[in-house]
């Protein structure tokens, strides 16, 4: 009997590790992986995750391996822990430290040993070829000032407010492509989720506020809280990226008084009676609706991932949908 595995990751890269370190450690029992498409949120992944535990043995323990802290594959991990006893999680996981897991949990029981294991030989296998491990100084990154951006000029004469620098609608809302990329873009200060269910939802709470990059504090807000967490002076110029599940919250932040500008469309899972209209969007009839009517107040609705990609306007999209 072994400490199960379970391995998570976007993309379709999970079974590629499984199967690469395989090669040298042997064919394993008691393993399992999970990937992450495009249209997919942190709720199917969690069924996902479910569907193997039901099938592995976990009564000595079970290890999630997941590629990064605080994208969907660990926010689905991580719900599924905290009903769970003698289970943990690693993330940045690597062959190394796939194979050195594998060996050794055919003769040890102990899921804390393994985790030390494992840490260990993912950090010691991460080397360089030409520098040393004492870098000097002048080698070391430092944070820097980020330059002016539109979002701080067009927030100049709401001093009194929090920057709102970019308003994202993406169910999966706290993960990977938030932390690690708009985040940093615009030099985010704070994570706002406005949503009233999972404002009144403690442990999902919990969950997302303990995901964020240091130097950053996250808030789980229902929408009327929201407005007047915005009018509030203390929060005067914090610079803060508002995350939505859906687009009638944000229809009802900006009828409530909160000036958003544009809105940036992440990603809208598919479930029933919803059409996708791209490979991470899919919307039903209120959805539509909110969109309309957040158009006519003519604030720019685009769908973009990350900050790098071309943005798509949503409209045009909307606009060609004849039947739903």
């Amino acid at each position: 009997m072994t400490i199960a595995i379970i391995l998570g990751a976007h993309g379709t890269v999970s079974e590629q590790l499984i199967r690469t370190a395989e090669i040298i450690a042997g064919k394993q029992k008691n393993v399992a992986w999970v990937n992450l498409l495009p249209e997919e949120n942190t709720e199917i992944l969690i069924k996902k995750y479910n569907e193997h535990l039901s099938k592995l043995d976990i009564n000595i323990g079970l290890l999630f391996l997941i590629d990064t802290w605080g994208g969907s594959p660990f926010n689905a991990a991580h719900n599924i822990i905290s009903y769970k006893k003698n289970c943990d999680i690693i993330t940045g996981v690597n062959i190394p430290m796939l194979i050195e897991i594998f060996l050794a949990r055919e003769h040890i029981n102990s899921l804390q040993k393994l985790v030390k294991i494992a840490l260990t030989s993912g950090i010691e296998s991460v080397k360089s070829v030409r520098f040393s491990e004492n870098i000097d100084n002048e080698h070391t990154i430092h944070d820097v000032d980020k330059p002016i951006t539109q979002f701080d000029i067009l927030n100049k004469k709401n001093s009194n407010n929090m920057l709102i620098c970019i308003a994202r609608i993406d169910d999966r809302l706290i993960h990977g492509q938030v932390v690690t990329r708009w985040v940093k873009e615009y030099n985010i200060q704070r994570i706002i989720v406005v949503n009233d269910n999972i404002a009144k939802d403690s442990i999902r709470k919990t969950l997302l506020t303990q995901v964020t990059p240091p130097g950053v504090t996250a808030h789980v807000l229902d929408v009327e809280k929201t407005i007047r967490v915005y009018n509030n002076p203390k929060y005067a110029e914090n610079r803060v990226i508002m995350l939505f599940t859906n687009p009638t919250d944000v229809l009802r932040l900006v009828e409530g008084g909160v000036p958003i500008r544009s809105v940036n469309i992440g990603g809208m899972a598919f479930y029933e009676n919803k059409k996708q209209i791209n490979n991470v969007i899919s919307v039903d009839k209120k959805d539509i609706e909110a969109f309309k009517k957040l158009d006519t107040y003519g604030i720019e609705l685009e769908a973009r991932k990350v900050p790098s990609d071309p943005p798509t306007k949503i409209m045009q999209i909307i606009n060609t949908i004849n039947n739903l």
